[in-house]
């Protein structure tokens, strides 16, 4: 089949199961990332496979769903005010969220793993370490899309678990280089802190030549193409920086989605932000939905062979592990930082997804050799859990947020509680 066929088929399929999906997840009042993830599960090898069938290319799934990320993160930065996420109180959300995952992944995976779990190039230490890492970032991208179809994402809640989970990807970046230095019978500190270094000082200088240099070239060019008739000048221009800023992200170990991020922060306090939401909305639209069924599509079930039911039984435990660990480790520090007992638990739910950061931990372990394909196969399959079932809940606890302050406002303004 030629490429160009090849990629109308795949596109056809893949957007109209994702609307499928939106109309039937919409039903149970789910967030519409659920139904992506389940339609992924279907389509992939743990279902359509076990009968011989492939519909996807890797390679074109994988261009997609980058792109739906980074359209999804720069729509989200376009939401973030940078004086509300880089705070203190988020820096301790992140750094409870990182930790006790980490312990308890790695407690788990060396006291329950049989040796046969780890790959070829591993032991059972490097096994447990890479486990625990996988559990240490929160995707950005899954709790970002629950806050913006909520319409939340100027509260309070929202800056908190976005400016946590960009902090997040950073500790993440300096566990995984510790694991990867391990894993490869060493561990090159001045490289290390070079890298983390590098990541803190793009982030910084992103932040200022964005918001007192890029931002402002913009908005001249968006006023320059109107007098000419051109709508979208300025428009285009920012997505080329939100790629810009992508690709620098991924050059120094970041995920590009966070180079995404701070694209679209930069432009949320000029006067163009609302045509560019709407712009950045309708890609998102073709995109985002393949991003979160691309997460789905990698769990990969009949691959789980050798030890099937240590494995499984493994797989119970990390889900469970990895939801409670991450909502106690963000909720506690949220709670000292005097946010509401809902807020707090809110900021817990959100923090919990994994979604692609961990997926990314876990395919560097795979190709180091450190832990087998079954391994791999369940790490994946728990990455996806912990994805999916945090969503309704998260949802629920912005629920209980609204409604607490709505029952706040009336009683500062004495109004009557509603029969």
């Amino acid at each position: 089949m030629a490429a160009g066929t090849e990629l109308y088929q795949q596109l056809t399929i893949l957007l109209v199961v994702a609307t499928a999906s939106h109309f039937t997840i919409k039903r149970f009042r789910q967030p519409t990332i659920v139904g992506e993830i389940a339609i992924g599960v279907v389509l992939g090898p743990t279902v359509l496979g076990v009968f011989g069938i492939r519909l996807f290319d890797e390679a074109l799934i994988a261009t997609f769903a980058a792109l739906g990320a980074i359209f999804l993160l720069f729509l989200i930065g376009l939401e973030s005010d940078f004086r509300a996420i880089y705070t203190r109180k988020n820096f301790l959300v992140a750094l409870g969220g990182v930790t006790l995952p980490l312990i308890a992944g790695f407690l788990a995976a060396y006291y329950m793993l049989p040796d046969a779990a780890a790959g070829p190039n591993g032991d059972r230490m490097m096994m447990a370490l890479f486990v625990g890492a996988t559990l240490v970032a929160t995707s950005t991208a899954i709790a970002a899309a629950v806050l913006l179809e909520f319409g939340l994402m100027r509260e309070d809640v929202a800056q908190t678990v976005m400016g946590a989970a960009v902090v997040d990807d950073i500790l993440g970046l300096l566990v995984l280089s510790v694991v990867v230095g391990a894993s490869g019978g060493g561990l090159d500190l001045p490289r290390l802190a070079l890298l983390v270094g590098t990541a803190v000082a793009f982030i910084v200088a992103g932040i200022l030549v964005g918001m007192y240099f890029f931002s402002r070239i913009v908005v001249r060019i968006q006023v320059a193409g109107l007098r000419l008739g051109l709508r979208h000048g300025g428009f285009i221009v920012a997505m080329a920086i939100a790629f810009l800023y992508a690709f620098v992200a991924e050059v120094i170990g970041l995920s590009a989605i966070v180079g995404a991020f701070l694209a679209g922060s930069m432009f949320a306090s000029t006067p163009l932000r609302e045509d560019f939401r709407e712009g950045a909305g309708y890609l998102g639209a073709v995109f985002t939905p393949v991003f979160f069924i691309s997460l789905g599509l990698q769990v990969d079930l009949p691959a789980v062979q050798t030890g099937a039911e240590a494995l499984l039984l493994f797989a119970a435990v990390l889900t469970v592990l990895a939801i409670v660990t991450k909502v106690v480790g963000c909720a506690i520090p949220a709670r000292w930082a005097k946010m509401t007992r809902n807020e707090s638990v809110a900021v817990g739910w959100g923090m919990t997804p994994r979604g692609e950061v961990g997926l990314i931990v876990a395919s560097t372990a795979l190709a180091a050799g450190v832990v087998s394909d079954g391994l791999f196969s369940v790490i994946v399959l728990v990455m996806i859990v912990v994805s999916v079932l945090p969503a309704p809940l998260f949802r629920r606890a912005l629920l209980a947020v609204a409604a607490e302050r709505e029952a706040a406002k009336r009683a500062s303004s004495g109004s009557p509680r509603p029969p």
